[in-house]
């Protein structure tokens, strides 16, 4: 579509059109030089800082080639040290419950009634062990349970197994217990 503006020229609406000031050379001459020179002095420091960080790092990096072997001394002592302290802590363990299974046995032995015999002991996990026997009634494996319920160092008595059997032509009673206990 083709427009025409047939408005008088003096009324038309005018484009406004943007001049610069006039400057003289000598100062645009200044104002070039000036903006160089400011970026040539920023590329200078900053090449002087550059020279200067280059330096730092090989100083460090000499530094650090002269300590390496002082660090992997270190870091093998520190193995080392690490190794011996989980040596003391497992020696401390086995010192701390050193007794602890002869006194399980020896509190077991005085709870054993009359007429009672231990065939097997055997420690399922650190407070848990199973206890086999014999015994020619079914009251005495009982009074073994109610005695070892009295005892301070088991805690949870559990019958697993309580059968008939026969051993030299004489009816038994064979039993199994789970016991809990808790070290002293």
């Amino acid at each position: 579509m083709i427009r025409i503006n047939l408005l008088p020229a003096d009324e038309r609406a005018k484009k406004r059109e943007f001049h610069l000031p006039h400057m003289s050379t000598i100062y645009l001459v200044a104002g070039v030089i000036l903006f160089l020179g400011s970026i040539f002095s920023v590329y200078l420091i900053q090449n002087h800082k550059v020279r200067d960080l280059k330096n730092k790092i090989s100083v460090a990096t000499e530094e650090s080639k002269k300590l390496a072997p002082q660090l992997a001394k270190i870091k093998q002592i520190t193995r080392e040290r690490e190794e011996v302290d989980r040596r003391l802590a497992l020696i401390t363990s086995l010192d701390r419950n050193r007794y602890f299974r002869v006194k399980l046995l020896n509190d077991i032995g005085f709870q054993l009634p009359n007429n009672c015999w231990l065939t097997d002991l055997a420690e399922i996990s650190p407070n848990v062990f199973t206890i086999n026997g014999i015994a020619f009634s079914n009251y005495t494996i009982a009074d073994m349970i109610v005695n070892l319920e009295t005892s301070p160092v088991f805690t949870q008595i559990d019958l697993k197994i309580a059968e008939k059997g026969e051993i030299d032509n004489r009816e038994v009673m064979k039993f199994t217990l789970n016991a809990n206990v808790m070290p002293q």
